[in-house]
């Protein structure tokens, strides 16, 4: 900490608040933006303030509009007009916007800030070896995950308690180009290291090149499954979740009769695919007319003929397109140090949806009964899974982030267009990691986030890479503007080139 005071703390142009104070600082190069300082209270010695410069503004207060057009019609400088303008003290202030974070007590006990610092109190700078204590950053290689590096502090190492990051839910937002998939592989790379499964499901195919690591070297252990591959969705997953039905349009008077159905079908020593399909055949009757069996199960349990057809047609839709089999073994695709990739890039876009919501139904009926250890699921393109617009997946998952991290699940949404998230996911998710991103996506996202107006205006022009990070693992859960780390293992997303 410099022990010489850059500025003092200054009731122009605004008086301090809990959440801001002016410095009016020594000199125009005293301090940058995004330099982390700290406050000494001239009124209590015992009190502290750190915060962080969010902006720096310059002023000659002795050049009046009169000067200024002066100026501009005559083309002199300002020195000409008033000699010392831009240099004296008296006439040139410059003032720095001081976003308050903690409040020290006697040099121990870190709080959030509910007083205001004492106009007049001297700012002074401070040294990286405190900073990453104060922001809460975790030193335990074991539970530490680490992103990158403060944007202002290259030196310092953006580490947070990988418990207290998977204990809520991670949201990763940014457009396209910003560096937001590149980062989830960040993220996955060091939560696989530490033994976590991690399930992604892989709108564009961007994760299956995590097998690999940069220069030739050993990437992640990868499972990738494929739909219709090497995994299908068993027919008795689909009828336990009667809201991945309803979202599939089927309507409460067909679903009683699919239970009813599949009812016959069980007692019959018959489940799954083969349920369906023994519903599905066609049955010559008592006066020789063929007919299928769920019709007839249907009329004889006094449904009308509207209900069975509309049924018949969407299970027969559904069959249709090849997902439905032998299902899978949980303990097989889902392995502690093992990141599985669901490559959804090449299937059906009517049926992504369905096979998300089954196999995310999946995973957290075996979490409950503790068959599979805790995980991480990542939802790449999440509008499309969790929109605001009822899906089959888009009910499971507002479920399951409602409720998964008290059964050791988190969840990790990803997307370039967060305004088409649906709210209650938004509302609980507890990290964010923000990259470049405006227009109504920001407006949304603002909503949700502690981000002050300078840091809004900022997000809008961040480069490719650099994230303002905000959520319980830094301490007061404020955010911090973080340059991402270069990846270990492939990364998948690169665009195309034209030329």
């Amino acid at each position: 900490m410099s022990s010489r005071p850059l500025g003092i703390v200054s009731s122009k142009p605004d008086p301090p608040s809990t959440a801001f104070c002016w410095v009016e600082l020594i000199d125009i190069d005293t301090i940058r933006k995004g330099a982390f300082v700290i406050l000494r209270d001239a009124k209590r010695p015992n009190i502290e303030f750190i915060g962080q410069v969010i902006d720096v503004i310059n002023s000659s207060i002795v050049l009046g509009d009169s000067y200024r057009e002066e100026m501009l019609r005559s083309g002199k400088s300002a020195e000409d007009i008033i000699v010392g303008s831009l240099s004296r003290p008296e006439y040139f202030k410059s003032f720095a916007k001081i976003k308050l974070m903690y409040k020290v007590i006697d040099g121990r006990k870190i709080d959030l800030v509910d007083t205001p610092p004492t106009d007049t109190s001297p700012l002074l700078g401070l040294t990286s070896s405190n900073l990453s204590a104060i922001l809460g950053f975790s030193t335990n290689t074991k539970i530490a995950t680490c992103l990158g590096s403060l944007y202002s502090h290259p030196d310092i190492q953006v580490c947070l308690d990988l418990n207290k990051l998977l204990e809520g839910h991670i949201a990763i937002f940014g457009q396209t180009g910003s560096g937001k998939s590149y980062a989830s592989g960040v993220l996955i790379e060091e939560i696989v290291e530490r033994g976590v499964p991690v399930v992604v499901f892989d709108h564009m195919g961007e994760y299956i090149s995590m097998d690999k690591g940069v220069g030739g070297s050993k990437g992640l252990n990868l499972i990738k499954l494929t739909p219709r591959v090497n995994i299908t969705i068993d027919f008795d997953d689909v009828i336990k979740a009667s809201p991945i039905l309803t979202a599939l349009g089927i309507t409460e008077a067909q679903l009683n009769l699919l239970r009813d159905a599949y009812m016959e079908a069980e007692s019959n020593k018959l489940g799954g695919l083969k349920a369906v399909k023994w519903l599905l055949e066609d049955v010559v009757t008592s006066n020789g007319k063929r007919r299928k069996r769920i019709y007839l199960i249907g009329r004889n349990k006094g449904y009308s003929t509207a209900t069975i057809d509309g049924l018949r047609w969407k299970l027969e839709s559904l069959l249709g397109k090849g997902i439905i089999g032998g299902g899978f073994n949980i303990v097989d695709v889902i392995k502690p140090g093992h990141l599985t990739v669901v490559d959804l890039s090449e299937t059906d876009p009517s049926i992504r949806s369905l096979i998300v919501a089954v196999v995310l139904n999946k995973i957290a009926e075996s979490r409950r009964k503790k068959i599979i250890p805790p995980l991480l699921v990542v939802i790449e393109e999440a509008h499309n899974y969790v929109p605001i617009e009822e899906t089959p997946s888009s009910l499971m998952i507002r479920d399951l982030i409602r409720g998964a991290r008290h059964w050791g699940m988190s969840v990790m949404l990803i997307s370039q267009r967060p305004s088409g998230i649906h709210r209650d996911a938004l509302n609980i998710v507890n990290t964010h990691i923000i990259f470049r991103i405006k227009g109504n996506d920001l407006d949304y996202i603002k909503q949700f986030t502690p981000f002050t107006k300078e840091e809004l205006e900022d997000i809008q022009t961040l480069p490719e890479g650099i994230a303002y990070v905000t959520g319980p693992a830094i301490r007061g859960g404020l955010s911090v503007k973080v340059s991402i780390r270069k990846r270990k293992t492939i990364h998948g997303g690169h665009s195309v080139k034209f030329i």
